[in-house]
């Protein structure tokens, strides 16, 4: 059921909110004050919305080129998995308080900076990639996105760990707080997950994502990171 996928995305966040109890190292509520803290530079919530938006213009182009025609405006953005009357901004809305703030909440609130105590932020986030990638195992067994992937599952697990490097590189950035990240995730799912982007404009935006988090990669290498 579409709803039940919508609420699976809260397992990352449940998880932290009982890691933070049972290891009693920090609060919930200490933790909530770094990981949805103001306290950033104005221009990573702009890079965080303006990198998926320029994945998703690129995307466009190419449908436009490949197929011949521009994708269905009225319908851009737009999943069967949520009721028809929901818009683009109501969409967005959904994948951000769903999946952005119930993955990022784990992923980059509390799994990345735990692990950066230890390890380089390139490390780091490689290994909550691989953590990542095994939490979306059981969608290959329910959801038509997943199980439609054939061999593209290989181009799927490559994005994920390159996107992981990208959003470790804004959540550094924005003094570990996963506003500037919740914002990227919920408007890359949107770009990606519609029904519109299940062949041309997902495969350009992940491809896009590789790209990126091929360039980072190589900067926090020589950095140090």
């Amino acid at each position: 059921m579409p709803s039940q996928f919508y609420l699976g995305s809260f397992g990352p966040l449940l998880g932290t909110l009982i890691s933070l109890k049972r290891s009693g190292e920090e609060g919930i509520l200490v933790w909530c004050r770094t990981a949805f803290s103001l306290s950033f530079s104005l221009k990573w919530p702009l890079i965080a919305a303006g990198l998926p938006l320029a994945y998703g213009a690129a995307a466009v182009l190419a449908h436009t080129l490949i197929t011949g025609s521009l994708p269905d405006m009225q319908q851009f953005g737009l999943t069967s998995d949520l009721p028809p009357r929901f818009g683009i901004g109501m969409t967005s809305l959904v994948w951000m308080l769903t999946f952005g703030i119930g993955e990022e909440s784990g992923w980059r609130g509390y799994l990345l900076p735990k692990l950066h105590r230890h390890y380089s932020l390139f490390t780091s986030a490689l290994l909550v990639a691989l953590i990542w990638m095994a939490w979306h195992l059981p969608a290959f067994w329910f959801n038509e996105n997943y199980l439609g992937m054939g061999f593209g599952v290989l181009g799927w697990a490559i994005s994920l760990v390159y996107g992981s490097v990208v959003l470790a590189w804004i959540c550094a950035g924005s003094r570990w707080s996963i506003i500037p990240v919740i914002v990227w995730h919920g408007i890359f799912d949107l770009l990606t997950a519609s029904d519109q982007a299940a062949d041309v404009m997902a495969m350009v935006c992940s491809m896009l994502v590789i790209l990126h988090g091929i360039l980072l990669m190589r900067i926090l290498r020589r950095r140090g990171r």
